[in-house]
């Protein structure tokens, strides 16, 4: 058997900036991963000043410039008649820029980084099952790429491996407990960008038409450029049918994107990806021995959520919250404890936001006359919501979002009872939010009107085996394992200790 300070499942964005500071404190951190690396992951690619800042934070950052990214420094919004072009707000450590890297080369230069900090990372390892000892998570139990098993020993064991998270079915937590259907889809290609010099060359586009999303993404390595759409879940199935016929259509749909990108070289479009099943949630994150991190533990729609980013903080937040008590188990559980409830805090008004925008229906007036506003000069705004740098609730206050009511109704671009009709509803809904907010309450699994989508349907939990330690084993050089089914936890209500 090994033994490690912390032993992590998945080795991605998360698991490596969750095991890199560890490990320049000098604690041993073991992180597995199924894959070898490079590889390839299904995402959107984009991080705003506040991800490449976590870049920085991961020691990663060097690595990703040399690839010569594009750095973006704007962000262009629209809706109907409504632009809005403002510069990006730098992050806390003033990063001043946003990039968009195709993940097989973002995660090999997380994964280089971690290393190179001391992480004992390990490809083409396969969780099998954790190890317990009266009733806390004791570690894991592996196979190598040759399948032999293996046996680690760990103060705390964390979950990092994605949406389908073993660890989580392993630990009882398959089963979120918030859970919102995404009405839609994503469907990507990435090309030469037509015009990289521009202005558009610089900038971020979210391009609403109607009930349908288009964005730009400048990209990795300088020149290309990532475009996207997000249309109803179902178009990911169209896009795959007939993908030159679908991109057709969308850029068809998509007049102010289409400009954007005239003088496109069809020949350079890469293979199209495409998905439909990105529900949102929020799973139980920590227990005795055990916590989850990423995507394993929280997510939201992955363009307008920033899941990247979050992915990277909840990694490094939690190593932080951790460090000072891996030397006593309880107080290892009661930090888990508190940096799950620090990361509901965080991510809840994004959560919101994403879920907002996932709603497949025409943008209404107030919000149309928000981005009109935002667009009167070039200083920082609406793009904070995507950079993560205030909330919603923080760049339209509720006497702004009445101004926006009054504005939009007198400037009668949809018709007067249109407006009457969406305006209660809207404000009802930034009221429902602003009150879960101020409830503060550990777990929340009441949903939101307005923001909540029911009707999101969950597979079946991974079938995960549990070894318990017996209480002789401890005296024992050749403990008894016993295979038992993965307990379940019981979800609290109320503050954490």
């Amino acid at each position: 058997m090994e033994h490690a300070d912390v032993v992590v499942v998945g080795g991605r964005l998360a698991g490596c900036a969750l095991a890199a500071p560890l490990a320049r404190a000098g604690r041993k951190v073991i992180v597995i991963d199924k894959m070898t690396f490079p590889s390839d992951q299904l995402s959107t690619h984009l991080l705003m000043p506040a991800g490449v800042s976590e870049l920085s934070k991961l020691g990663a950052l060097p690595r990703i410039l040399a690839l010569n990214p594009t750095k973006v420094h704007h962000v262009r919004a629209s809706a109907e008649h409504a632009v809005c072009d403002e510069r990006l707000r730098p992050a806390g450590d003033g990063t001043d820029f946003g990039l968009c890297v195709p993940r097989v080369d973002q995660d090999m230069c997380v994964v280089e980084a971690a290393r190179e900090q001391g992480v004992d990372l390990r490809e083409r390892c396969t969780f099998k099952s954790l190890t317990w000892r009266a009733g806390r998570v004791t570690g894991i139990v592996y196979t190598d790429s040759d399948g032999t098993e293996h046996e680690v020993a760990a103060t705390l064991t964390v979950g990092a491996d994605g949406r389908r998270s073993n660890v989580a079915a392993a630990v009882g937590a398959w089963a979120p407990y918030r859970l919102s259907q995404n009405g839609r889809g994503l469907v990507f290609r990435y090309a030469d960008d037509p015009s990289p010099d521009s202005f558009g060359g610089d900038t971020f586009f979210a391009l609403r038409e109607g009930d349908s999303f288009g964005f730009t993404f400048p990209s990795s390595p300088a020149g290309k450029i990532l475009i996207l759409f997000m249309g109803h879940r179902d178009e990911a199935s169209e896009a795959r049918k007939d993908p030159e016929g679908y991109w057709a259509r969308k850029l068809a749909e998509h007049p102010r994107l289409s400009e954007r990108l005239e003088g496109l070289d069809p020949s350079t479009y890469t293979k199209m990806r495409s998905t439909g099943e990105t529900p949102a949630f929020f799973r139980a994150s920590s227990g005795p021995g055990w916590a989850l991190a990423g995507d394993a533990a929280h997510f939201k729609d992955p363009v307008t959520g920033q899941g990247m980013r979050d992915a990277m903080w909840m990694g490094r937040t939690l190593a932080e919250q951790v460090l000072p008590a891996l030397d006593d188990p309880t107080a290892v559980d009661l930090a888990t404890r508190r940096w799950e409830a620090d990361r509901d805090r965080h991510c809840l008004p994004a959560y919101h936001f994403a879920n907002m925008d996932t709603a497949v229906e025409v943008q209404t007036p107030i919000v149309c006359e928000l981005i009109r506003d935002g667009g009167r000069t070039m200083e920082p705004d609406l793009g904070d919501l995507f950079g993560r740098a205030r909330t919603l609730q923080e760049i339209a206050p509720l006497p702004r979002l009445a101004k926006n009511a009054v504005v939009a109704f007198v400037r009668g671009d949809r018709s007067r009872l249109e407006n009457l009709r969406s305006t209660p509803r809207e404000l009802r809904t930034q009221l429902e939010i602003r009150r879960e907010r101020y409830a503060d309450r550990f777990r929340e699994s009441r949903l939101v009107w307005g923001s909540d989508h029911p009707g999101a349907s969950w597979p079946e939990p991974p079938v995960v085996r549990a070894r318990v330690r017996t209480p002789s084993a401890a005296t024992s050089a050749a403990p008894h394992l016993t295979a038992v089914p993965a307990p379940t936890e019981t979800i609290p209500q109320g503050v954490p200790a």
